[in-house]
């Protein structure tokens, strides 16, 4: 049995607990690392160029098939917005699967199309 005492119960008492617990939100890294860390940047290239290559695009992508978001790729805004624009066109042009990460049997298929 525990004992409340009066003043746990006053708005001061509670409100500095739930503000121990907030948790920081996920967002990317600053503008100068992520220009640091971002290879579409540095080599001054569009990520909306790369949306035939599943090899690029399944490094950004989870093994559901989930965009990572800018705090786990480290990338400008600009190019993770393209990014994300590339990854959902190469998705429905079907070169990468909607619901699973591209693994390297499916990108090198040797098997002749069906006529």
């Amino acid at each position: 049995s525990q004992v409340v005492r009066p003043h746990e119960l006053t708005y001061k008492a509670r409100s500095k607990d739930s503000q121990s617990y907030r948790k920081q939100p996920a967002v990317g890294p600053s503008t100068a690392q992520a220009r640091y860390n971002d290879p579409f940047y540095q080599l001054n290239l569009d990520p909306l160029s790369f949306a035939t290559n599943p090899l690029v695009l399944s490094n950004f992508i989870s093994e559901m098939g989930k965009i990572y978001g800018r705090s786990a790729t480290g990338l400008t805004i600009k190019s993770q917005r393209k990014l994300g624009k590339a990854i959902r066109r190469a998705k429905m042009m079907g070169i990468i699967p909607n619901l699973s990460k591209p693994t390297d049997s499916w990108m090198f298929d040797t098997r002749k199309p069906r006529a």
